[in-house]
């Protein structure tokens, strides 16, 4: 009975099809249709249509390399987990986060075991006010418990931008210049920004660039899914 029991509050709903779980928070049948990002540039892990060499990097790489010296997103920016991600940042259904972080922690494991603090990607005030929530940070925490590793607060949105969403890669860079800064002294020193999607990389390139500016030996990329392709 008591086996019974322990199981039964061990166990999860899928949070793609309701279905049973077990210990998990996706079943293994959903695992198998999830958009896996399994083919990536080596330097910021933006999909590809083909696998490049160890050291060959996409285009946009080669033109314009970004301050952060890896990235890494699970999937792609497609179904089902685009439309979790909506649900989770405008429709308010949490119970994605830590479902989509449990996905994100063999990328971790693989690529960021030196990583000695999360970052959230912050929101201004005002839209964490509006919003109730920061979903980056809602990813951060299961990521910390399951790691052992400790969330930093230190990076905070000095001003209020527009959302990314509709602008030109140009319009992006404008958007966000010099829009983050750190708070005191960096707590670590190989920092690791986490944030739900990533579309041409303007937030993590300015959120990187200050916790370079800041003290990081390094920093790392790391998100749920990346929405643009190279052909």
């Amino acid at each position: 009975m008591l086996t019974l029991m322990r199981k039964f509050l061990l166990s999860h709903a899928c949070a793609f099809c309701g279905q049973g779980s077990g210990a998990n928070r996706v079943c293994n049948p959903c695992m198998q249709i999830l958009p896996w990002n399994s083919v990536f540039c080596p330097c910021c892990g933006q999909p590809v249509l083909t696998a490049p060499g160890p050291d060959i990097m996409c285009a946009a790489c080669q033109k314009r390399p970004p301050v952060y010296y890896r990235g890494r997103s699970a999937f792609r920016y497609a179904f089902p987990v685009d439309s979790a991600l909506k649900a989770l940042k405008f429709g308010r259904q949490l119970t994605y986060a830590p479902a989509l972080a449990e996905l994100l922690l063999p990328t971790f494991n693989a690529f960021f075991t030196d990583t000695d603090l999360f970052i959230p990607v912050p929101l201004h005030r005002r839209r964490h006010f509006i919003r109730g929530f920061n979903q980056s940070a809602e990813i951060c925490r299961t990521l910390a418990e399951q790691t052992d590793r400790p969330i930093g607060t230190q990076a905070v949105r000095r001003r209020f931008t527009k959302t990314q969403s509709g602008l030109s890669a140009s319009e992006r860079r404008h958007n966000l210049h010099n829009a983050f800064k750190i708070r005191g002294s960096l707590s670590g020193r190989y920092p690791l920004i986490v944030d739900d999607v990533i579309t041409t990389g303007t937030t993590s390139e300015s959120l990187a660039l200050a916790l370079l500016e800041a003290g990081a030996a390094r920093v790392g990329v790391l998100t749920v899914a990346r929405s643009s392709i190279v052909y």
